[in-house]
């Protein structure tokens, strides 16, 4: 049985799946989630040892997990150098046992995988190669229909139910003037 240290959790795992390389990471947002990275060199490790790795998670990090919103917000990033077949990142990620499981190729940059993937933040930057820059121009018709309104993420309002739809009428009389 396992402790719950993290570093006992991480070499543990690393004695369990040799020629793999794990590291660990609290990442905070509004509570602390648990995000694993673990590395590979190539796909046929990859497909051999990644349910392995997230069961062993779930039964000796997770289920001894006292904070509800960790439990069920623990991310597995799985980080290979080389692209990896459509169908083996589709079922990694698309598996639903007990963890987030996100696949990412051809970069190791921890804070990039967080921003993307946990806090979904991404970073734009519209310049190209001349150093020229562009802007974002609102559309006029949006712009109207979407002033004063309230627009909630989770729940979709009224408000925002008929905004939708006079958005997509406007949009379509527009294009039927061209």
């Amino acid at each position: 049985m396992m402790s719950y240290s993290i570093e006992e959790t991480i070499t543990y795992l690393e004695e369990k799946f040799k020629n793999i390389r794990f590291d660990y990471r609290n990442v905070d947002f509004g509570s602390t989630i648990p995000a694993f990275f673990i590395y590979f060199e190539d796909e046929k490790l990859l497909k051999q040892k990644w349910e392995g790795i997230a069961n062993l998670i779930a039964v000796d990090f997770q289920a001894r997990q006292r904070n509800e919103y960790q439990v069920w917000n623990i991310y597995l990033f799985y980080i290979i150098n080389n692209p990896i077949s459509k169908e083996l990142k589709y079922k990694i990620e698309n598996d639903t046992f007990s963890s987030r499981k996100i696949v990412i190729e051809n970069t190791s940059d921890q804070d990039l995988m967080i921003n993307e993937h946990i806090l979904n933040q991404i970073d734009v930057n519209l310049e190209n190669d001349k150093n020229e820059t562009h802007s974002f121009n609102t559309n006029k018709i949006v712009e109207s229909i979407l002033e004063d309104k309230i627009l909630k993420k989770i729940n979709i309002t009224k408000e925002a139910n008929a905004a939708y739809k006079e958005l997509i009428k406007a949009l379509k009389e527009k294009e039927d003037e061209i």
